[in-house]
């Protein structure tokens, strides 16, 4: 498998992707999660380093095609306590992506007693208690094996609604992912461990958007995700995950999905 310098380079004032970040909607179509991660780089490098990510959402207006992308960022908001931070990713000068980054500033203070308390449970597994993900197709890359790993409990089974993931190699080169951007490239897969099958499935099942919410950065390489899927006749669904670093849970994330008819598997 051919190894990756990062999952964007520069290229002029954008960014062209390499085909670590590719996902399964087509040939050509990059992952979600590949391009959350380059949507938080470049809203964190305009931000404030005192502030601490507490929200991250994506709407994929359209799909993300391998070709060069441009980034504009924009500060809505900037308060002593509250910063929210806008990205748009355009191609062609065609938006594909609009992406919101909500960071609070940490402030210490006293709990009262009775106080909601965080759940820091550590999980009952560990990356290295799980086995690497079955390959889609040996002929193709894909973002998982080139620029996430991906380790399942049961080595001949993908979706089996929990897995843990590392990104692999650096959201742009030189720059190593921030914890958000991990936790976010790791979200992007609930619709996937929660609706993929071994066997052929006549429908595809790609997530219109991405919303994340954290009670902590993650800590470490790894975050695992756990995830249900609902989907309806009417061609819509619904991804719920709930993700977690070795230490106990962090946050949570949904996808709305938009399921249409898919073709036959050519024989």
């Amino acid at each position: 498998m051919p190894g990756f310098e990062a999952l964007f380079v520069p290229d002029g004032d954008g960014w062209l992707p390499t085909e670590a970040g590719l996902g399964p909607w087509g040939a050509d179509l990059l992952h979600g999660g590949a391009v959350s991660a380059l949507a938080i780089l470049v809203m964190e490098d305009a931000a404030d380093d005192d502030y601490e990510a507490v929200s991250y959402s994506a709407d994929f207006v359209r799909a993300l095609p391998m070709r060069r992308f441009n980034t504009s960022v924009r500060t809505i908001r900037k308060g002593q306590r509250l910063e929210v931070l806008e990205c748009e990713l355009t191609v062609d000068d065609r938006l594909v992506t609009r992406c919101r980054l909500v960071r609070v500033r940490p402030q210490s203070l006293t709990l009262p007693e009775g106080a909601p308390a965080p759940n820091d449970d550590p999980p009952s597994d560990t990356p290295e208690a799980f086995q690497d993900a079955p390959v889609f197709d040996p002929g193709r890359t894909f973002f998982v094996g080139s620029g996430i790993e991906m380790r399942v409990p049961d080595p001949g089974h993908f979706g089996q609604g929990v897995a843990w993931y590392r990104l692999m190699i650096p959201t742009v080169p030189g720059r190593e992912p921030s914890p958000t951007a991990r936790a976010a490239a790791a979200a992007d897969f609930g619709n996937g461990i929660s609706g993929f099958r071994n066997e052929y499935v006549p429908v595809a099942f790609p997530n219109a958007d991405l919303v994340m919410h954290l009670s902590r950065q993650p800590e470490g390489e790894w975050v695992r995700l756990q995830a249900t899927s609902e989907w309806r006749p009417d061609g819509i669904g619904l991804a719920c995950g709930q993700l977690a670093d070795r230490s106990g849970p962090i946050g949570v994330s949904q996808q709305s999905l938009v399921l249409s008819a898919a073709p036959a598997p050519a024989p």
